[in-house]
């Protein structure tokens, strides 16, 4: 009888020393998970640069053919799937000065982009003042009443606003390549006066 109550003392003291066991043994059994990273932040900005084509076409006369420099940056708003974003995008386009043009544009835009793996095309408008308008000689002729060639010039004006397709425009990684962009416009002083014809003839840009 002295026997067993002297094994009690003994059997709780080991209560407290299988209890640290298995707290160890569950420790060493799951040990924490790591923290958490946070998702990487998207890139959101992109300079373009390009070689684009334009002219303007009025009833009784056109614009000089012009190439142009292009150079451009743009911001994405991430919206989903399809569409994948918005692009948001200011630029401006420097041609080859001559005696009848200031050889430069500026422009603002925002476009619709869809992605589908490699293939990323966008569309939306431009608006944009232009130093590109004037109208050649060629519209004088005997057979115009005098002063129409000013006139036509007076409807230009420098302002103008159009739709930009760019249906062959790829994101590769962190670059961006974009051929055969089409955009049609027309000036904002008088609409419908002369339509604004532009190819982008390549686009390459990169992703920061």
């Amino acid at each position: 009888m002295r026997h067993a109550e002297t094994d009690v003392p003994k059997r709780v003291g080991r209560v407290p020393a299988v209890l640290l066991a298995l707290l160890a043994g569950g420790a060493h059994a799951a040990p924490p998970a790591p923290p958490v990273k946070p998702p990487p932040t998207p890139k959101r900005h992109e300079l373009t640069v390009g070689i684009t084509s334009l002219q303007y076409l009025a009833s009784r006369g056109s614009t000089a053919r012009h190439h142009t420099a292009d150079i451009a940056y743009h911001r994405k708003l991430r919206l989903g799937q399809l569409p994948e974003a918005v692009r948001l995008g200011i630029g401006v386009r420097v041609g080859v000065p001559d005696s009848s043009t200031v050889p430069l544009e500026a422009y603002g835009r925002v476009q619709l982009v869809a992605k589908v793996g490699p293939w990323a095309p966008a569309l939306g408008p431009e608006v944009g003042v232009s130093g590109f308008t004037r109208l050649r000689r060629s519209i004088e002729s005997p057979s115009y009443p005098r002063g129409l060639s000013g006139a036509l010039q007076d409807r230009m004006g420098p302002f103008y606003a159009g739709i930009t397709l760019a249906p062959l425009r790829f994101a590769l990684g962190p670059l961006t390549l974009s051929a055969a962009e089409l955009q049609t416009a027309t000036p904002l002083k008088d609409p419908g006066s002369a339509l604004r014809l532009q190819v982008g003839l390549l686009y390459l840009g990169g992703v920061l």
